[in-house]
């Protein structure tokens, strides 16, 4: 379902998120926003008898709703309740927190706008949301696998919007800084360019991130994981399309795949 552009009254509530987001937090705010979800479902696919696959809609692992206010903190990234009154912003309830130098951030690509159900009035962004108890099973038992190796336990990828407003600029700013400050220790290389365009040693941060984030989910170190079966490879297939990672070509050609492979 493509969505309709941000009404003057949303805008207006970016503007003040911030202010609202600290009276909730009880603490100064570096930038908030208000973010979206396109959908809070996600589509789970499965081997069937007769070496059919079928799928069905399940939760998306956030455990988010379809709107909420993005904070950014000192030391962490907040979930806030997108609670309203008439056409402004007021406070509502935190419903996540996570460790702000544990979470990695990154814009979508343009090419996630090509369908065209993005609106040009919002951004991508992705976070790899921390695993917990809305994430899947699939998910969870990797944590599990993560935690008793005593690995990293890696984050999902979840795919949200944002406007492309000043309000909405802060928040990407203040999560580029905290990749900045992760990537600091390996060598003073750092340049920033507009926005969230941030390159080390003549490479893309983002693509730096992507890298690290797929070279975790395939080689985790300390132990190995069971091999999956076709219907976890077709759901992994699945967010690598949703986040922009896979082009569409890829994503067809690899389903196509693992499906003969059944």
């Amino acid at each position: 379902m493509k969505l309709k552009r941000l009404s003057d009254s949303e805008l207006r509530m970016n503007q003040q998120a911030a202010t609202i987001a600290a009276s909730v937090l009880c603490q100064p705010v570096e930038a908030a926003t208000r973010c979206e979800q396109p959908t809070t479902t996600a589509t789970q696919m499965y081997a069937s008898g007769g070496g059919d696959v079928s799928w069905k809609r399940v939760p998306n692992g956030t455990g988010l709703p379809k709107s909420f206010v993005l904070a950014v903190t000192r030391s962490h990234v907040h979930a806030l309740e997108d609670k309203h009154h008439r056409d402004d912003l007021v406070a509502g309830q935190v419903l996540k927190s996570w460790d702000r130098a544990g979470l990695r951030a990154q814009t979508g690509s343009d090419a996630m706008k090509a369908d065209g159900a993005v609106p040009d009035d919002r951004q991508v962004l992705i976070l790899w949301v921390p695993i917990d108890a809305d994430s899947n099973r699939y998910a969870q038992e990797l944590a599990r696998q993560r935690a008793a190796s005593g690995g990293r336990i890696p984050g999902v990828p979840q795919g949200f919007l944002v406007a492309r407003d000043a309000p909405s600029q802060r928040v990407i700013d203040a999560l580029a800084a905290a990749e900045v400050g992760r990537a600091a220790g390996g060598g003073p290389n750092i340049k920033i360019g507009a926005g969230a365009n941030i390159t080390i040693g003549g490479q893309r941060l983002q693509d730096m991130i992507a890298q690290a984030a797929a070279a975790a989910a395939v080689t985790p170190a300390a132990f190995t994981p069971p091999q999956p079966s076709a219907a976890q490879r077709l759901q992994e297939l699945e967010t690598l399309r949703a986040t922009g990672a896979i082009a569409e070509s890829e994503y067809t050609a690899k389903r196509q795949q693992i499906i003969s492979e059944i």
